[in-house]
């Protein structure tokens, strides 16, 4: 369990469901581009990116965590969703990356 702790098996779970099942789901069911691109790809997965950032810092986990959610999107959009969308790999990655250190910079003014 602790091999597991170290690798953080919780954001690759959340990763792997949200990158790739859920990108899966939405190209197997048919959903409208513009649901596609303004619902989900925009506000679900770019919460989801400043959220896992914030939570990375505030656990004190290692700062290469945030590469997880963007890399396995980016293995998602690649299998099943339109070309453009590999694209938003690189804006989650800025948005976690961003989170994460605008919540260490808050942490730091307001100690």
């Amino acid at each position: 369990m602790a091999f597991l702790e170290k690798i953080g098996w919780r954001y690759w779970v959340i990763g792997l469901i949200m990158g790739i099942v859920v990108s899966a789901l939405v190209a197997w069911v048919g959903i409208s581009p513009v649901w596609r691109f303004g619902g989900l790809l925009a506000v679900v997965n770019g919460c989801l990116a400043i959220g896992l950032g914030r939570a990375i810092y505030r656990r004190t986990q290692p700062g290469w965590w945030l590469i997880i959610w963007p890399v396995t999107y980016l293995i998602g959009a690649y299998l099943f969703l339109p070309q453009y969308t590999i694209y938003f790999a690189v804006v989650y990655l800025c948005l976690s990356y961003l989170s994460y250190g605008l919540t260490q910079t808050k942490k730091t003014v307001e100690s």
